[in-house]
């Protein structure tokens, strides 16, 4: 019996031998360092597939900045996000046309008023409820609601 375990242990290792043979023979060849212009071929079809499907175009994001700074909202439309609280006087917010509320505020000048109303005041968030309107959107809308009280 210790015969035939000696030959069977001597044949799997011939057969794994020449199966790590085999395979190592195949890696060697299959490798992508062959002189004969194939590695060229293969980077260039590698390129072409993983190029990236867009670019990024940097005139076409300054021409649409330019368009949106173009197309700012009138004071009457930032008042309508203002008027929940300006035409009731909710949370001690000057009421919009009362002179009696807008005078102490007109004595200061837009530019404070303006600073106030970015920053927030009392129950008054940062900007009031018009978080995506800009500083001049702002002052304009504030300038209206002067107005009105004159």
């Amino acid at each position: 019996m210790s015969q035939n375990s000696k030959v069977g242990t001597k044949l799997m290792l011939g057969i794994w031998l020449v199966v790590m043979l085999f395979i190592g023979f195949k890696v060697y060849n299959s490798s992508n360092d062959h002189p004969n212009g194939e590695t060229v071929e293969l980077d260039s079809a590698t390129l072409d597939r993983i190029k990236p499907v867009g670019e990024v175009r940097v005139e076409d994001a300054v021409a649409s900045n330019n368009a949106i700074e173009e197309s700012e909202r009138t004071a009457e439309e930032v008042y309508t996000k203002c008027q929940a609280c300006h035409a009731t006087g909710i949370m001690e917010a000057p009421k919009f046309g009362s002179l009696e509320d807008w005078a102490p505020r007109i004595e200061r000048g837009i530019e404070e008023v303006l600073k106030v109303a970015i920053a927030g005041k009392g129950g008054m968030p940062p900007k009031g409820t018009c978080m995506d309107c800009t500083d001049n959107e702002l002052k304009s809308a504030i300038q209206y609601m002067m107005d009105s009280a004159k």
